[in-house]
């Protein structure tokens, strides 16, 4: 009995352990099988072709040149550089600068992995050639660019080593001009910028920023020019032009010094040890004032109203004589504010009625040889008639119906709520006044009970014709009420003035803020202008200084505002252009560092030494914009270390299976 029940124990516990190993098997075989029913549902899931591995970010290789870098004594025809992969060289054509310069353009081919330019004329001899790719090579399948790729030679038995370094900006509006082309000649007559090409080249990049590297020493005067017609020469008018006012001679000194750092146009003179002179030259690109006067546009835009425009400023010069008719001057003529388009007023209504009036012009004009004759101009103005449907059944209306009398209605400048307490009101009429009695103009409170007429001041606008202002010393946040008469004005065609009744309430005080500026420095007559926050820079207000103090812009908006400076030195109240010819610079301007964002009920005061700055920077710091940016970036930080810090995982017999990355 006891035998028997050993043996029956050892069976039943040989029965429990093949029972347990095949339970642990049946788990293990179910969780092989869970795991390769993820895997292929998964990429069932993901149909497609495989990804190909990490994307390709890396530019092409220069493996070959030929000739070599730097090498000597060339008197091939071609040059050739070969690169580890295919390459897209669409952009070379365009981008490529050759200096010296060429008077025929090279050949750009590619075969296989290289790029081969062929030169279609002699090489000067003598002397060291580069080829500034700058970033117009880039690989065939992700168009990686090869950065700022640079060859050079020398037909000579020598590499010249000289440099010329600079920026160059527009001289209004301070922005980086790329692609500017900067010239070296060594010709210096006044005419070679216009009649020859120059000895080296150079193109700005997106900073402005240009150099002149491998110079022969000498003596050069230097260019910049906006050549559009691609002749590597000045065409006076049509291009803008900038230019240094001293010589360039460039030198090398070598100093046992450690390097220094240096940014811009300044890393550029600095090679090792080895510094180049002279120092960065800042240019300023203008436009001249070229004389080239023609009429541009002739258009009768009805019987009675007719524009000329001009391509130049008419002044007073402008004569005008019609044609075929007795009466000599049935017309007045009004100039826009630049003086460059005539309005023509008819003021007989017979000869308004004609379809076809012929107009003989005389204006000054400038010759061949920049002398001043008269020019003669004949031109028809056609006018054809437009019926709308309105006008049609007002025709068609039963005669007996008595006629509504005609009125004109002025337009003005109101704004029912928050008016401007920096604005006159401003009156606009249709077509030219013959009389306007004054008297019959009224601005009141409009809470006054005894409606007594305030002492306005009304004079006609002298720059804008056909307007009228009216002045008060307006109180914040009060309620006023203009009023004129009905037939108050009458124009040059007999007929009244609608009577006007606008009621409007002007802002409040604390609406608006200030700017005031602290001048120091001030030894030439200044214009400081207050600029909208936008690419095209409207002015808003101009103030002038001529001494050291404070200037004050108040009753602003709350908005955000630059501020200009122009050096005025003429004193002539605008901003003058250069002169080639004469060799003067264009006046100077500068920026208030910092874009000003103004609030209700807020003062800015900011001292500011008006000291010209040679480098003429424009790098406006938007406070606000920084700060936002700042917050931006901290949060992508914070974010990044919070991933970072990921918790640890473990498997399921808990041992751990993963780390947390080092930070």
């Amino acid at each position: 009995m006891f035998v028997l029940r050993f043996f029956t124990g050892i069976f039943e516990r040989f029965a429990m352990h093949r029972l347990r190993i095949k339970i642990e098997n049946s788990l293990l075989t179910l969780v092989i099988a869970i795991l390769i029913s993820m895997a292929l549902y998964t990429s069932c899931a993901n149909q497609g072709m495989p990804t190909g591995g990490p994307k390709d970010s890396i530019p092409p290789i220069l493996i070959e040149t030929s000739p070599a870098y730097r090498a000597l004594n060339f008197t091939g025809k071609e040059v050739s550089l070969t690169f580890n992969e295919y390459i897209i060289s669409d952009a070379v054509s365009e981008q490529l600068v050759v200096s010296p310069p060429l008077e025929k353009r090279p050949t750009i081919r590619t075969k296989s992995k290289s790029l081969i330019v062929t030169f279609n004329e002699e090489l000067k001899s003598d002397m060291t050639y580069s080829l500034d790719f700058k970033n117009s090579i880039a690989d065939n399948n992700e168009r990686n660019p090869y950065q700022s790729l640079r060859m050079i030679f020398s037909t000579g038995s020598q590499i010249d080593t000289l440099r010329v370094a600079g920026v160059v900006k527009n001289a209004f509006n301070l922005e980086s001009t790329e692609k500017i082309l900067v010239m070296l000649h060594q010709n210096l007559a006044d005419s070679a910028i216009a009649t020859t090409i120059p000895d080296y080249v150079a193109r700005t990049d997106e900073k402005g920023i240009f150099l002149f590297d491998n110079v022969k020493a000498g003596s050069y005067k230097l260019f910049a020019v906006n050549d559009a017609n691609q002749n590597l020469m000045y065409d006076s008018g049509a291009e803008e032009i900038a230019f240094a006012d001293s010589l360039i001679i460039p030198t090398a000194e070598y100093r046992a010094e450690p390097d220094t750092l240096a940014k811009g146009a300044d890393s550029l003179l600095i090679a090792g040890n080895t510094y180049f002179f002279p120092e960065p030259v800042y240019l300023r690109t203008f436009m001249e004032d070229f004389f080239d006067q023609f009429l541009e546009k002739s258009v009768r835009d009805t019987r009675y109203r007719s524009t000329l425009v001009f391509s130049e400023p008419v002044a007073d010069t402008l004569g005008i004589k019609l044609l075929g008719f007795d009466n000599e001057y049935p017309f007045i003529l009004e100039p826009n504010p630049d003086l460059d388009s005539i309005t023509v007023w008819l003021t007989d209504t017979l000869i308004a009625s004609n379809d076809t009036l012929k107009f003989q012009l005389t204006y000054t004009d400038i010759d061949s040889i920049d002398q001043r004759f008269l020019k003669t101009d004949t031109v028809n103005m056609i006018f054809t008639e437009r019926t709308t449907r309105s006008e049609s059944r007002r025709r068609s209306r039963d005669e007996n119906e008595v006629p509504e009398i005609v009125q004109f209605s002025f337009s003005d400048n109101i704004k029912t709520a928050g008016y401007d307490l920096n604005l006159p009101v401003r009156l606009f009429a249709p077509e030219p006044i013959d009389t306007f009695d004054f008297s019959a103009i009224r601005i009141i409170m409009a809470e006054d009970l005894a409606q007594t007429p305030l002492p306005i001041r009304i004079h006609k606008d002298t720059i804008e014709y056909r307007t009228w202002q009216i002045n008060y010393d307006w109180e914040p946040n009060t309620s006023y009420l203009l009023e004129v008469d009905s037939a108050a004005a009458l124009n040059i065609y007999g007929i009244t003035s609608r009577k006007i009744s606008r009621k409007f309430t002007t802002q409040k005080d604390d609406y608006y803020g200030s700017i005031v500026l602290q001048l120091t420095s001030v030894t030439e007559p200044m214009l400081i202008q207050l600029l909208d926050n936008s690419k095209d820079e409207k002015v808003i207000k101009t103030l002038h200084a001529k001494t050291d103090g404070s200037v004050t812009f108040d009753f602003l908006a709350p908005n955000k505002y630059k501020i200009k400076f122009i050096y005025d030195s003429n004193d002539n109240g605008k901003w003058d252009t250069g002169s080639l010819k004469n060799g003067t610079q264009p006046e100077k301007a500068a920026y208030f560092p910092e874009i000003i964002k103004v609030r209700s009920n807020w003062e800015n005061e900011y001292p500011w030494d008006v000291t010209p700055n040679p480098e003429y920077p424009k790098k406006l710091i938007d406070k606000e914009e920084e700060e936002l940016r700042r917050k931006k970036e901290l949060e992508e930080r914070n974010k990044q270390e919070e991933q970072e810090r990921e918790p640890v995982q473990m498997d399921f017999g808990g041992r751990s299976v993963g780390m947390p990355r080092a930070r």
